[in-house]
């Protein structure tokens, strides 16, 4: 069975209806048919600058799609108040100013519904260089914003959304025993070589934090 990625992992203890409402801010890579692998019977609705890295089943999930301008346009479109699961996975880092962002996908969220945010951590800038996947923050040349926590919490407090859950992704402890002989085998290959792979080690490593909270009711 595929492993169920850390951006639903949260969510999915939440909502267990068939027809919860989807919006995904940065919606490339195949995330619009991931949704519905976990989530069959969603209404998705996908947001981004451009249509990035999707294929045809990745347009034939998406149920709605936003286009989103560099300089925070495009949101307005978006419905208020009309979904269960707002999420930005790796977004935040490509805007220089996110917070007013923020704020406006707050209400988008209906009362109760959940937000998550994740995003490279200050740990990060400390990671060695990847030769195949971001795993030191500036291996992404679009990566503009070390995003802070803190911060980003307390832009969802104030736009009425309780914090669950915050801090560094980490996953189960299964996954985290196989990533540590997957790392072991890295290094052994990085002494004869000379290049590092980090592809599959971001959890391991502390690559990425995330913020999980909950918009109360109105």
């Amino acid at each position: 069975m595929p492993h169920c990625p850390m951006k639903f992992q949260y969510i999915r203890r939440k909502l267990r209806s068939s027809s919860i409402r989807i919006l995904d801010i940065g919606c490339g890579n195949g995330s619009p048919t991931a949704a519905k692998r976990w989530f069959p019977g969603c209404h998705y609705s996908g947001a981004d600058i451009q249509r990035y890295n999707l294929s045809d089943e990745d347009i034939a999930a998406m149920d709605a799609f936003y286009l989103l301008g560099t300089d925070g346009s495009g949101y307005a479109a978006i419905p208020d108040g009309s979904y269960d699961f707002v999420l930005l996975n790796h977004v935040v880092e490509h805007m220089a100013n996110p917070a007013p962002i923020l704020a406006a996908l707050c209400t988008k969220l209906k009362p109760g519904g959940y937000i998550w945010i994740a995003f490279p951590s200050l740990r990060s800038l400390s990671l060695p260089s990847s030769v195949d996947e971001t795993l030191q923050f500036c291996d992404d040349p679009t990566h503009v914003r070390v995003p802070d926590m803190r911060e980003i919490a307390n832009i969802l407090l104030a736009n009425g959304v309780k914090i669950l859950h915050a801090g560094r992704s980490r996953e189960g402890l299964l996954t985290t025993l196989g990533d540590i002989v997957k790392l072991f085998k890295r290094m052994v290959m990085k002494a004869v070589t000379g290049k590092f792979s980090g592809r599959g080690l971001w959890y391991l490593l502390g690559f990425e934090d995330h913020v999980f909270g909950q918009r109360r009711p109105d």
